[in-house]
């Protein structure tokens, strides 16, 4: 493979700091939750501009944490269709039912005019999902209709750390917000997460929840239902570690963003571009197929020929086409529908390696094996 799908990088000097900082962990004897971990949510807190962060496990456990620390237990949550399956399967563990919502086709974000249409007087929450680390163009509508719903605006923000929309960082535009911290996310610790807010009631509840139901860590006192959501103090230092080289990975990733949307001008290939005022993270760079060539073949043979792999789509499968639904309906609010824009909008696009330090010239290399293959593909006899 000649560009990997996904890399991520860590120098020499970063291995070797980041080996020192573990082994005092080590020499400690003290690895589970401690003060890397308290100073991980303090600082990511900070860099992000909320009052409240709590670390959990993965990105899943977060948002979780804020649905159980919400009690969603009853009550529907509206879910756009192009996400991952965690997306829907955090509320349903903390007793929601999900109202699945289609998407726009063009840039596959929540469709505010379907959630309009759905949205219910048991909707305790609404999810924004920042996909690929784009921000809606329309998110300030869909926060607009929640509002007017008596719902919360939760955001997956787990492909979209550092992404900015009118200079508000991802994460702030809503009441609570849940980031990945996934090997393969853009700002990484291999696995974690971290639940945000601006409430304080709602960041205690969460506190709480994450210690099993403890208001008191140790103190042995139950006051509610809550599981062992807690990260470690591994991964809490390659959190701080990585926040500190935020910047420069945001800006190696957009530098190379910048690469992909000038080699694609001009070709039957669509990008997805931000809005005006926003600044993505680019956890994908998303690109829309040639209208009549299909994705399986077109990935296939620009492997096959060309020795090119391209990372994995968001998503290949919309939420609304999963064989779980079908086995489980009473987990739906809302009947299961056709929702075309999900489906056009999923089976439609590829997603571009993008990585930081990618080598531009690899980034051209890759584009002209795209339109070899797409052409050749377009041009084949259709039987």
């Amino acid at each position: 493979m000649l560009i990997p799908p996904v890399k991520i990088p860590f120098s020499e000097e970063d291995i070797e700091r980041l080996a020192g900082k573990f082994r005092d962990v080590l020499k400690s004897g003290y690895i589970a939750m401690g003060p890397n971990c308290a100073a991980f949510e303090t600082e990511f807190a900070a860099w992000l501009g909320v009052p409240h962060a709590v670390g959990a496990g993965s990105g899943t456990q977060a948002l979780e944490l804020i649905c159980r620390a919400r009690d969603f237990a009853g009550a529907s949550v509206c879910v756009p269709a192009a996400t991952f399956m965690a997306t829907a399967f955090a509320p349903l563990a903390a007793g929601a039912r999900i109202v699945l919502v289609d998407c726009d086709p063009e840039t596959l974000q929540m469709d505010p005019d379907d959630l309009e249409r759905k949205i219910r007087p048991d909707t305790r929450a609404v999810v924004l999902v920042h996909l690929g680390g784009f921000i809606s163009a329309r998110w300030e509508r869909i926060r607009g209709l929640a509002a007017d719903a008596g719902a919360m605006l939760l955001e997956d923000a787990a492909h979209a750390h550092g992404s900015e929309a009118g200079g508000a960082r991802a994460g702030t535009l809503g009441d609570a917000a849940a980031f990945s911290f996934f090997a393969t996310k853009v700002l990484t610790t291999g696995e974690g997460g971290m639940a945000v807010t601006a409430d304080p009631e709602l960041a205690g509840r969460m506190l709480s929840v994450r210690q099993h139901g403890q208001r008191r860590p140790g103190s042995n006192v139950h006051e509610g239902f809550g599981l062992n959501y807690r990260p470690s103090e591994i991964h809490a230092l390659l959190g701080l570690d990585v926040l500190e080289r935020s910047s420069a990975i945001l800006e190696s990733r957009r530098g190379a963003a910048a690469v992909y949307d000038r080699l694609l001008e001009g070709t039957p290939f669509r990008a997805v571009l931000p809005p005006p005022g926003q600044s993505p993270s680019y956890y994908k760079y998303i690109v829309f197929l040639p209208e009549g060539v299909p994705r399986k073949e077109f990935k296939d043979r620009l492997m096959r020929e060309h020795g090119y792999g391209l990372a994995g789509e968001v998503y290949a499968v919309p939420l609304s086409r999963q064989p779980f639904w079908r086995d489980n309906p009473e987990c739906l609010a809302h009947p299961l529908e056709e929702l075309p824009g999900a489906d056009r909008g999923c089976s439609g696009h590829v997603c571009l390696p993008i990585w930081p330090g990618i080598d531009p010239g690899d980034q051209a290399r890759l584009v002209e094996a795209m339109l070899d293959v797409a052409g050749k593909v377009a041009a084949r006899p259709r039987g």
